[in-house]
């Protein structure tokens, strides 16, 4: 019961942030004769500032749910944001190469017989390479953190890691229309029992 809360206060915070440009823009542009640019330029940086209200206020509800959890003390909390900090920024880097090469490789593959076999082992060489380097950041991750924290801290913090990744996906489905309400049963796990067919 307290995953699933835990769970829905982090998706609502994200479906809020992730949807407070889409919601400002809505409120601020009634219909109307077209406005200059310096009201645009003006409308533009409120919803900037906004949002960056709303993010502040998701981190500070997030560090406020990992501290509970995990019951940190003040020097803890702030160690971890800097560990979180360092790592995240690595994660977002190799995830920025990851894309790069898999467009690469994708481009390579449309052109069919025309492709370049030297270039697509090379990008295929680089794969493992990539997963090698984010275990490699998984284990100083680790590492850093187990300067400070329990093990029985660390497990429920890479639980709450977890928790907060199905947060973000579930914002990425609805923000594409897929949420759990247009799925199909089969695709919301809905294997409830049908009843069997009638007799010949």
């Amino acid at each position: 019961m307290m995953r699933r809360c835990l769970r829905w206060a982090m998706t609502a915070a994200l479906v809020a942030t992730a949807a407070a440009p889409t919601l400002t823009v809505a409120q601020q542009a009634p219909p109307g004769p077209p406005r200059r640019a310096t009201d645009r330029a003006g409308s533009a940086r409120m919803n900037a500032e906004q949002r960056a209200a709303l993010e502040k206020r998701f981190q500070e509800r997030i560090d406020a749910i990992v501290r509970e959890r995990l019951r940190l003390t003040d020097e803890q909390q702030v160690k971890l944001r800097d560990v979180a900090s360092r790592a995240e920024d690595a994660r977002r880097a190799l995830r920025r190469e990851e894309f790069a090469l898999r467009s690469s490789l994708r481009d390579e593959m449309k052109a069919g017989d025309r492709a370049n076999e030297a270039k697509v082992a090379e990008l295929l060489d680089q794969m493992p390479r990539l997963e090698r380097r984010k275990l490699d950041l998984l284990e100083t991750e680790q590492r850093d953190l187990a300067k400070f924290l329990s093990p029985t801290q660390r497990a429920r913090y890479f639980g709450l890691q977890d928790e907060l990744r199905r947060g973000m996906q579930d914002v990425q489905r609805r923000r594409m229309g897929m949420d759990d309400s247009t799925a199909r049963p089969a695709d919301r796990g809905d294997f409830r029992r049908r009843r069997p067919p009638p007799p010949v």
